[in-house]
């Protein structure tokens, strides 16, 4: 199936989700299987929006979802530990621990590559 496909496997997929695939790389036939045959799930704090987990090898992918007003399932976001190297979220903590290390004008020149990087 095609990878980025708002409406794979019977479900709707949010520009959100399909977003965090890519950066992620993450596969959407992980997230999908996730959603259908997790190993654990629970309720989230908001309303109706649902938390699905699964385990791949050594990795654990997480979706969140709920259903619309006409009970369609909606993929609202999805992850996975440990992220895969090149992600956005490796970008992003390798960030937060130059930053945590570095002086004040070296956090104002990481927070400019940040913004421009747009990670």
């Amino acid at each position: 199936m095609d990878m980025n496909n708002i409406n794979y496997g019977g479900v709707i997929w949010t520009n959100h989700a399909l977003e965090r695939l890519v950066q992620r790389g993450l596969p959407q036939d992980w997230a999908w299987e996730t959603f259908q045959y997790p190993e654990k799930s629970k309720q989230r704090k908001q309303a109706g929006t649902f938390e699905y987990e699964r385990k791949f090898g050594n990795y654990q992918v997480t979706v969140v979802a709920k259903q619309n007003e006409h009970l369609e399932w909606i993929i609202l976001s999805c992850w996975v530990e440990p992220p895969f190297a090149g992600s956005i979220d490796i970008k992003k903590r390798e960030f937060e621990k130059k930053y945590k290390k570095a002086g004040f004008w070296k956090k104002i020149w990481l927070l400019f590559l940040r913004d421009v990087l747009k990670f």
